[in-house]
């Protein structure tokens, strides 16, 4: 283990990992005491170096230890397959040891890179950035120096808002946009200077998105200027949102909040041309060569609507229905000391819908289900019971509207609908009865039947849910559903709950 030289050694046993601080002695003549501060400080110089071994073999993110020794092919190979097999944090660990031992080697290049993509998918965005920062610095003329400036923008662009956020619409406009601004520059760089990359379609549908919402904060802060009489102030940012972000839909509101303060400014004749320009639709006029370069003017600035893969396309059109129910149980007291015990069953629900625009619908829909129950039959006599058992089946059709809270596929709602219920307690009323006829195929077909008690009701419900329109044409909603029927000889009104699960097809 010793080295004339001195410095670091690695054990060359696989597995672990090692490093052995060569301490010097003073030369002295043969005989001559050592000075009496070296026993006291090689043993805690070792020690030092020992505790700081265990610290940085503590500190791996508990992954799984790995032999550093090999050639950077090797750990290369070995990162990949963590990449592959979603292990990040291990992925992260070799990708690190190839760039510090083989720093100038060919796979350290597209390490690089993959620790860009490790560092993102293990949310460590600030790595990200400052692997992706670096990798454009020291590589301005590789290759795929794109997919750098396109990850940057990534961690940018998911920076602004989380998942829930994006997934139901949350306005995020009033909040100040620097990690949209940042993300919007990575992308107009990826875009500007690399037009044939892949990345490049993805990058300018982001880019539209980052546009408007630059867009509508600057018209959040001049409609906040002009709420408080700054008319100058919202004249300048209504005009810096019209020349910088042309084709947004916050352009037409911009040029009517302008002829507003014009009119405040007791300046008619330019309130008149903002005005003329905003009816005309002349906005689209306005693109300037940047923007359209980068693929800015997709949405329309007259409607200010959405592009329709944005939207959830529900408005004016029919749907239809089907799912599961999961009903939970209930008691019934009936006038006269009778209590009834229903168990949790599970049913079906067939159903049609109309949808009056992208929040509003409705419909009605039929269920089915069967429930087994237990009773305390009163009889006669006070405080004389008997017990029965049996099951029950229970039809209702019922005719609702839902509010969709978002325009988007992804939505929360809730639901009432009014109808009526017809429940069937199997619980003969009469004798069997037998009935037979002539079929021409089987001679004689005879059957029986018996009448058996049923009740029907009035019957009202409430119900939340989320629904996600997953394509154009179909649906999937699930909720909870309270359901209340309003028998006549029940000391209460009896409810029922339970879960539903549905398919739509809409057409």
């Amino acid at each position: 283990m010793a080295d004339a030289g001195g410095g670091v050694y690695r054990d060359p046993a696989p597995g672990r990992d090692f490093y052995i601080l060569r301490v010097f002695q003073l030369d002295r003549p043969a005989g001559a005491p050592l000075p009496k501060h070296v026993p006291t400080a090689r043993p805690l110089l070792l020690l030092a170096v020992i505790l700081a071994a265990a610290a940085s073999s503590g500190c791996k993110s508990g992954s799984q230890e790995f032999d550093m020794a090999g050639s950077p092919e090797r750990i290369h190979r070995e990162a990949t397959r963590d990449l592959e097999n979603g292990n990040y944090p291990s992925a992260i660990q070799k990708l690190e040891l190839l760039e510090a031992r083989f720093p100038f080697s060919d796979p350290a290049k597209q390490g690089q890179l993959d620790l860009i993509y490790a560092y993102y998918k293990n949310r460590e965005g600030e790595s990200a950035v400052d692997q992706a920062d670096q990798f454009i610095r020291e590589n301005p003329t590789h290759p795929r120096v794109d997919y750098a400036y396109y990850i940057r923008g990534l961690v940018y662009f998911e920076g602004g808002a989380n998942f829930l956020e994006r997934s139901f619409k949350v306005d995020i406009s009033k909040r100040p946009p620097q990690e949209a601004r940042k993300a919007f520059q990575s992308f107009q760089v990826l875009v500007q200077a690399y037009p044939k990359s892949p990345y490049a379609a993805d990058s300018r549908q982001r880019m539209v998105y980052l546009r408007n919402r630059l867009a509508d904060y600057e018209l959040g802060v001049a409609d906040y200027y002009m709420k408080r009489g700054a008319y100058v102030g919202a004249l300048n940012r209504a005009r810096g949102l019209i020349e910088t972000y042309d084709g947004a839909p916050a352009v037409p509101k911009a040029l009517e909040l302008s002829a507003r303060a014009y009119r405040k400014l007791g300046i008619e004749d330019l309130a008149v041309l903002a005005e003329s320009v905003r009816e005309k639709n002349d906005v689209p006029n306005l693109v300037n060569p940047t923007a359209a370069m980068a693929g800015l003017v997709m949405a329309d600035p007259a409607t200010g609507e959405l592009p329709d893969r944005m939207r959830a396309m529900r408005a004016g059109r029919w749907e239809i229905l089907g799912g599961l129910a999961a009903n939970g149980s209930s008691s019934i007291d009936i006038q006269g000391g009778t209590k009834v015990d229903v168990e949790s069953g599970t049913g079906f629900m067939l159903g049609v819908a109309y949808h009056y625009n992208d929040h509003l619908q409705f419909g009605a829909n039929a269920t089915f289900d069967s429930k087994d129950y237990s009773a305390q039959v009163a009889g006669q006599d006070p405080g004389d019971t008997y017990p029965i058992k049996g099951s029950m089946d229970t039809t209702a059709l019922m005719f609702d509207a839902a509010y969709n809270i978002l325009a988007g596929p992804l939505t929360p709602y809730v639901s009432a609908g009014l109808g009526y219920t017809w429940i069937d307690t199997n619980i003969a009323t009469a004798p069997p009865e037998i009935g037979c006829w002539w079929n021409p195929w089987w001679g004689y077909v005879c059957t029986t039947w018996q009448d058996t008690r049923s009740v029907n009701a009035f019957a009202y419900e409430l119900g939340a849910g989320v629904r996600w329109d997953f394509n154009d044409a179909f649906s999937l909603d699930g909720g909870y559903v309270m359901r209340w029927i309003d028998f006549d000889n029940t000391t209460s009104t009896p409810s029922f709950d339970g879960l539903q699960l549905n398919v739509g097809w809409k057409f």
